[in-house]
């Protein structure tokens, strides 16, 4: 998915790439999401990945546009878009964003668990500007409050709900995400060496993270090559 990263600056993930994997209609503000991105990636999506391998992410899934590459650019880009659309003709300097450019370890990860991740992240980041935005009156709710004169049937949640809304997607989606990237970085540790968050293991190898004394399938694992050597309960 070949698509212009308008921000000028290195992200992981694109408009249409959050619209892919996001819990949402296709057609909201694309702005709202796109000024979103850099928020999330900064708030949650850095300290989980840790920053080696995040700015190593993000420095192969994003390519400036010289005036060697960019016809081919060009043409990567409109043979990726949806039939119909209109052809992008690219300048020098912008940058291009593209899950192609990844390399097999970081494209698995990429596909496995951070795609979703980060699209999961960025409406989270997004959903505040859902509820009130700025426009040129101030500070305005993106929909009118219920009343005869408002027919169109969508009413801006109250703010409780709002809260709520966001709780939940933080506990229920979110944590439960980074949990398991996490977990299935530490299992590949040894194919993601920039990864450095705390795997749960001692200068042995040995895991000393566990719910208990009892270690259950300490040695399931043993004959995996791609193991960090560390084995949790």
């Amino acid at each position: 998915m070949y698509r212009i990263n308008r921000l000028m600056r290195g992200v992981l993930i694109t408009t249409d790439e959050v619209l892919f994997h996001a819990p949402t209609q296709q057609t909201i503000d694309p702005r709202i999401i796109e000024q979103s991105i850099i928020v999330a990636e900064e708030r949650i999506i850095r300290p989980a990945l840790s920053d080696d391998l995040y700015y190593a992410l993000i420095e192969q899934k994003n390519t400036e546009v010289t005036a060697e590459n960019k016809a081919t650019l060009e043409q990567q880009i409109n043979d990726s878009l949806p039939e119909g659309s209109e052809p992008v003709v690219l300048a020098v300097g912008e940058i291009v964003n593209a899950m192609e450019f990844l390399n097999a370890g970081n494209m698995k990860l990429w596909k496995q668990h951070l795609w979703k991740l980060t699209a999961e992240c960025v409406m989270l980041l997004a959903t505040p500007e859902g509820f009130v935005q700025f426009g040129a009156q101030g500070i305005i709710h993106t929909q009118p409050a219920s009343s005869p004169m408002n027919t169109s049937g969508l009413v801006t949640p109250e703010l409780r709900s709002v809260k709520w809304v966001m709780d939940k997607k933080m506990m229920d989606r979110i944590d439960p995400l980074t949990e398991a990237m996490h977990a299935w970085l530490c299992r590949y540790k040894a194919d993601y060496s920039l990864y450095k968050r705390d795997c749960g293991c001692d200068a042995k190898g040995v895991a000393y993270k566990r719910k208990s004394d009892i270690v259950l399938g300490l040695y399931d694992d043993i004959d995996n090559p791609h193991s960090c050597g560390c084995y949790e309960d």
